[in-house]
């Protein structure tokens, strides 16, 4: 943010400047009277992305400051806008009554707000998560650490710097935080770029240690599986201290720490997932969709939550994927229990962010109600998962609190029509607490006298149409309209004039004015002392919420898997320890899922790192190729997150890492052609794939001349299956029919094709695919389904003819190919 030069004298502006300093790096919304203002690049700032009239301060001065302003009531509207862009907001309120101060009005702080850190429902989306994440380096190793404060989740890691961007590509993080150090964090990941910066101590790895065991109350970090880590510690600390300093807490709902397990996970790295369409797709329209969109049948956000993340790190160890297969293998053949746990489950709030919002100090009194019915279900829920006898289901039930007591307690405190904030209503049932139930009586008392009072009134004056009314800033008055103005009784003194009316006061009902606002003064006061209390008793049972949420999360996502498996056909895969991959009419479970029922055809494939590792397709365009490689892959996730598969039949040996090279763009900023962002997908595929991964390819080399192209794409073939490394089980989807002889110098790569079948001169795509070769591309037919002018397509096939006669580049492959 932009230093603010040459300060005005005024001891507001004084006070304003002060706050400023303290917070250079946020926009300082500064209350003044109804209004938040900003001043100096604040305000153009402010008045650029919100569009605010921009207007100046001491205009009559030779340098007038410039201001922007918007109304306090509207405030949280526009925070959200410059959050949604990424700016930091600093909130500083007025905490003196400005009726009553004397001099300058005490100002402070009460609240920053960052994209990483907002607790507003308003701004995150509750099926996603929302990081904010520290990063430090030392040598080459990358101390990572991240945390959604909404849902109190914490991680910690040391990754490699080489493979850091992959790693932490399928976490959603919005704000990151990285030392101040002399080159600028030049020697840090293209993360940290937009960091925010802290001191260097700040990442001090003795130092994080020290705040992680303090926060988290430990003797050591040993329990949670961080103890022997590095520089993550740094970042650990410097984190906590982050957040700490944003939100003003000790933030007690952060109360474990976890290790993010990189070695515990399939990498899925951006590449992957986007041509994947895991989670978003390719093309925005309103028959977009994605894997995510296809299984999500949660009913519950954490639920939402923990699918995206299962997905985007599908599991690695045979155990943790057999157990979850079994937890959906029961629940697909328990139909009816099923239901009733979903019944259930959909009865839950989202736990983990009311938790969040608790510690924040933003909870409602309708948040709180909401976690005391989650807490009071917490018995019907350990009973509906008590029927099921696989691990994934039975071990939650066994650990998940019961928090009845607790629950019961808030549901007897707070009101079912508890309001959205203390003060606008009855946040506490009667009954609930004797001094609260006193006020009330009291408050209410007056206002019954009002209402007497203008009954009162209207026959000693004989002005039917008086009114006893009250507005926040003139408070009780009575109200005569312009008509009446002649029967008005001298003891009423003028208070306010209207248009057509004229507002008054008496001495007796300003006394009990008096007496009703300090009525309900109290009876805030009292009611905001006794709901703060109230949080800071569920805060108590933190780590108890958090189970609770995390029990719901994966009972949630294993009933929904089950449920997507039964509407879909889907079977339980065979997961195996053999590098095989074999499908039985396999399907694209997105493709399908767009397409009439029945319509899609569904493909064997069966590969084998010892004897079929590669299997090179051919065949036309728009014929299915591209998606048979997809399908492969997303089955290959789905089995490994735990899901039932779209397949009469599925056996799987493990996969470390699914790589893709699925088309391309330029990337026109970094000076990045088509064919380079190709090459460079394609390079990280033959340098990082292991015995144990999966490789799709699409069109490697089309990016070039003809010439380059198949040279290329015969060389990636090759090392593919030559290198030391391992054999990846791989799909090569390609149009260059020279590579179909490779079978027969290599011996583990195979041809496959996808059956055409031409009829009263049509071409009829079959989609189904088949050992073999293709004669040709088909491309000219595309063309004239593309909707080329009949000329155009007529030359082309005139110009084919020719360069076929001539055999220049004639499909079809010498009989043994000639290695180059």
């Amino acid at each position: 943010m932009t230093r603010t030069t040459a300060p005005p004298q005024t001891p507001m502006m004084r006070q304003y400047l002060s706050f400023k300093e303290q917070h250079e790096d946020a926009i300082l919304f500064f209350r003044m009277g109804d209004f938040y203002e900003m001043f100096f690049a604040d305000a153009e700032l402010a008045s650029k992305e919100l569009g605010l009239t921009l207007t100046t301060r001491d205009r009559a001065k030779s340098s007038p400051i410039p201001m922007a302003g918007v109304p306090h009531h509207a405030a949280d509207g526009y925070i959200a806008k410059l959050v949604a862009k990424g700016y930091r907001v600093a909130v500083c309120e007025q905490l003196g009554d400005p009726a009553r101060s004397k001099g300058l009005v005490e100002r402070g702080i009460v609240e920053i707000v960052t994209p990483g850190t907002v607790l507003n429902d308003s701004l995150i989306p509750d099926r996603t998560n929302n990081f904010v994440a520290a990063l430090v380096r030392d040598g080459d190793t990358i101390g990572f650490a991240a945390s959604d404060i909404g849902t109190g989740e914490f991680f910690l890691e040391d990754v490699p710097r080489e493979s850091f961007s992959e790693t932490i590509s399928q976490l959603n993080i919005s704000e990151w935080l990285a030392p101040r150090v002399a080159d600028n964090g030049s020697n840090l990941p293209a993360e940290a770029d937009q960091a925010l910066r802290r001191p260097e101590w700040w990442f001090e790895r003795t130092r994080g240690k020290k705040e992680l065991m303090s926060h988290f109350g430990v003797a050591s970090l040993r329990g949670f599986d961080c103890q022997d880590l590095g520089p993550a510690l740094g970042a650990g600390g410097a984190l906590l201290a982050y957040l700490q300093e944003v939100r003003g807490t000790r933030l007690d709902h952060l109360v474990r720490v976890r290790r993010l397990g990189t070695r515990n996970y399939m990498v899925l790295d951006e590449p992957t997932r986007r041509n994947l369409e895991l989670t978003t797709p390719l093309v925005a329209g309103d028959d977009a969709a994605t894997l995510l969109m296809t299984l999500d049948r949660t009913i519950t956000s954490p639920g939402a939550r923990r699918l995206r993340a299962w997905m985007e790190r599908p599991l690695v160890e045979l155990e943790k994927i057999l157990n979850r297969l079994d937890a959906v293998d029961e629940l697909f053949n328990r139909p009816t229990e099923t239901a009733r746990l979903r019944e259930t489950l959909k009865r839950f709030k989202d736990l983990e962010r009311l938790l969040g919002k608790t510690a924040g100090g933003k909870a409602s009194p309708r948040d709180i109600r909401a976690l005391g019915e989650g807490s009071a279900l917490t018995p019907e829920l350990k009973e509906v998962l008590g029927v099921f006898q696989a691990e994934s289901l039975k071990q939650p039930a066994a650990a998940c609190p019961t928090l009845a007591p607790i629950g019961n307690r808030i549901l007897g405190a707070v009101s079912e029509t508890a309001p959205l904030s203390v003060g606008d209503g009855a946040t506490f049932r009667e009954g609930w607490n004797t001094d609260l139930d006193e006020l009330r009586l009291r408050a209410r008392g007056g206002k019954e006298w009002i209402a007497r009072l203008q009954e009162k009134e209207r026959k000693k004056t004989g002005i039917p149409s008086l009114k006893v009314g009250y507005n926040k800033v003139f408070g009780y008055y009575i109200e005569v309209t312009a008509a009446h103005q002649a029967r008005v009784p001298d003891h009423y003194t003028r208070k306010q004039t209207l248009v057509n009316a004229e507002r008054y006061i008496t001495p007796e009902l300003k006394e009990e004015e008096e007496k009703i606002l300090r009525a309900e003064d109290e009876l805030r006061s009292l009611e905001l002392e006794l709901f703060s209390r109230l949080c800071q008793e569920v805060l108590t049972h933190a780590e108890a919420i958090q189970t609770v949420a995390e029990t719901v999360a994966q009972a949630d996502v294993l009933a929904s898997l089950a449920e997507v498996a039964r509407e879909n056909n889907f079977s339980r895969p065979e997961i195996s320890l053999e590098p095989v991959l074999t499908l039985k009419e396999s399907r694209h479970p997105v493709v399908e899922s767009l397409l009439p029922s029945g319509e899609f055809v569904p493909n064997d494939l069966d590969l084998d790192a010892r004897s079929r590792q590669i299997g090179i397709i051919t065949g036309p365009n728009m014929s299915g190729k591209s998606t048979f490689l997809r399908q492969a892959g997303l089955i290959v996730i789905m089995a490994q997150m735990g899901s039932f598969v779209p397949a009469k039949k599925a056996r799987l040996g493990l996969v470390d890492r699914v790589f893709t090279r699925v088309g391309a763009s330029d990337n026109i900023s970094q000076g990045r052609s088509t064919f380079m962002v190709e090459m460079e997908e394609t390079a990280t595929i033959l340098n990082a794939a292991t015995g144990n991964s999966l490789v799709l390819l699409d069109e490697v080399g089309r990016g070039t001349s003809t010439y380059d192209g198949l040279s290329i794409a015969w060389a990636v073939t090759e090392h593919l299956h030559t290198r030391s490394q391992g054999n990846p089980r791989t799909l090569f989807a390609t149009h260059f029919h020279e590579l179909t002889g490779l079978p027969q110098i290599l011996s583990r790569a195979v041809n496959l094709t996808v059956e055409v079948k031409e009829w009263n001169g049509k071409v009829i795509f079959l989609r189904k695919i088949r050992d073999g070769t293709a004669d040709r591309s088909y491309g000219i037919h595309v063309a004239e389904l593309a909707g080329l002018p009949p000329e155009v397509v007529d030359r082309a096939q005139q110009v084919r003819t020719r360069l076929e006669a001539s055999g220049f580049m004639a499909p079809g492959t010498p009989a043994r190919p000639t290695v180059p």
